[in-house]
């Protein structure tokens, strides 16, 4: 990168740079921008997005904003296959197809050729959108509704899981190509960008539809949910082993993976709650955790977690896997008191409906408070599951979560006796998740050993994403118009 020195300075992700105006915020926070090029960041502030003399908080605020834009596509598709398709049946195979084309197109062209117009697109669709809402009268009988039914399975969780199954998914594949932005892969150290999401929207999925243990019975149901995850954690670690597949180490360690965290953080954060006595406790227990876990970080345990220094025991060769799960709990335990909290009354009348989204919008902007205090304070690091990274995917969570309330359980839904059924791709992939998601590392998997992606031009990029996400949706639906869950 000799001949880049001129022009770029370096960043902690992974074989990553990014050029200097990168710092600079985009639209829609285009009211910052000539303050930020003026008198916070120039180009000297990013030498390295590490928490020290050359760290930009202002780059990892830009950046955990702009997050958002290329998540938006996927809800916004999810949204018009609602609108558009919701008079087919759900196990119509051309309504699966329409939905798949609104819904992974988008998606797959703002992870790669077309992420620059993200935001004009999310303008656009949206815009779109409410047109279509004024016209079908939504608004005009939405008072008029008698209650709310949020049940058991609120619409509003399931497509907040869709959404980041989706993405996920997609993103893990994309990132190995060419069109892909760099400034969007995992960070080493701290940072927050698009892949940074990932694990932590499967700790949120996995929470919200959860509930805290009671007792030892309970414990006993949580391992039959956790046991396989260790399992599957335990087969990818031999496989790629065995075949000689690359895993960065600065990611997990050495040995764990996304499997291991998750079923690790679903045993450890079950034996948590059952120092909870309700589901508000677990709002104070979380907090609790993840301060003390912010406190071993700051004296000295999240440094080491980030040196080069030697991995020559098990703790040492896997300390950022390890060293995360304390603030994985925190998340998870988060999720599960909003999950409670959201499901607590079944039905709603409109009046009580819009009192709920106000509270959700209050906890969102206290979230995101919290956020900006902590970019300056802690910095934000996927790696050690800091306090920054923790409140920046519930921050996101909920802001989703508000969307998805108020477009589909406001806007879109009919009233209770006659409730519309959601997209055939969010209840597909909610059925089998983890199949869905174990499917898609596999094809991941496929797709690198085979296509070499790093090579491919932006055409074959898009139609090998395509191909990847139809094969792993069309695998799950397969199973889901027969009815058949695996996990």
């Amino acid at each position: 990168m000799d001949h880049q020195e001129a022009t770029y300075t370096t960043i902690d992700h992974y074989d990553a740079c990014v050029t200097a105006d990168k710092c600079l915020l985009s639209a829609p926070l285009h009211i910052f921008q000539s303050y930020m090029e003026q008198a916070v960041c120039s180009s000297l502030d990013i030498e390295t997005m590490r928490k020290g003399p050359s760290y930009c908080p202002w780059a990892i605020l830009r950046a955990s904003l702009s997050v958002l834009p290329i998540i938006l596509p996927t809800l916004l598709g999810l949204t018009l296959s609602q609108l558009l398709c919701q008079h087919l049946s759900q196990r119509s195979l051309r309504r699966f197809l329409l939905e798949f084309l609104l819904i992974t197109l988008p998606t797959v062209c703002s992870n790669t050729v077309a992420n620059s117009y993200n935001n004009h697109y999310c303008i656009v669709v949206a815009t779109l959108i409410a047109l279509l809402l004024l016209r079908c009268g939504a608004w005009r009988g939405a008072a008029a509704k008698h209650s709310y039914e949020v049940g058991k399975k609120p619409a509003a969780i399931t497509l907040l899981r869709a959404t980041s199954y989706i993405c996920t998914g997609c993103a893990i594949l994309a990132v190995d190509f060419k069109a892909f932005p760099i400034e969007w892969r995992k960070s080493r150290e701290y940072g927050a960008s698009l892949m940074d999401v990932g694990i932590g929207m499967f700790v949120m999925s996995m929470g919200v539809v959860s509930q805290r243990a009671h007792n030892w019975a309970d414990m006993r149901r949580v391992l039959k949910v956790v046991l396989p995850l260790l399992m599957l954690g335990l087969a990818r670690t031999v496989v790629i082993t065995l075949i000689n597949y690359h895993q960065d180490e600065h990611e997990y360690g050495t040995h764990l993976n996304a499997f291991f965290t998750l079923g690790l953080t679903k045993l450890l954060a079950s034996l948590c709650s059952l120092l909870a006595r309700s589901d508000k406790q677990l709002l104070p227990l979380s907090l609790a955790i993840l301060m003390l876990h912010e406190l071993f970080l700051q004296q000295g345990l999240a440094a080491y977690v980030m040196s080069s220094a030697s991995r020559s025991s098990f703790l040492s060769a896997n300390r950022e896997g390890l060293s995360a799960l304390p603030g994985c709990i925190s998340l998870y335990l988060l999720s599960v008191w909003g999950g409670r909290w959201y499901k607590a009354m079944d039905k709603l009348s409109y009046e009580q409906f819009l009192a709920k989204l106000r509270k959700i919008l209050l906890v969102t902007a206290v979230t995101w408070l919290l956020v900006f205090a902590c970019v300056f304070l802690c910095g934000i690091a996927r790696v050690t599951f800091n306090a920054g990274y923790v409140f920046w995917l519930f921050g996101i969570g909920t802001l989703l979560l508000l969307l998805c309330s108020f477009l589909f359980e406001l806007c879109l839904m009919t009233p209770q006796e006659k409730l519309t059924p959601l997209p055939a791709l969010v209840e597909t992939i909610n059925m089998n998740g983890l199949t869905y998601f174990m499917l898609c590392n596999f094809l991941t998997g496929l797709v690198n050993l085979t296509l070499n992606p790093a090579k491919r031009s932006s055409g074959e990029c898009v139609a090998i994403l395509m191909l990847y996400m139809l094969a792993s949706t069309g695998m799950v639906y397969v199973l889901f118009r027969k009815g058949i869950r695996i996990a």
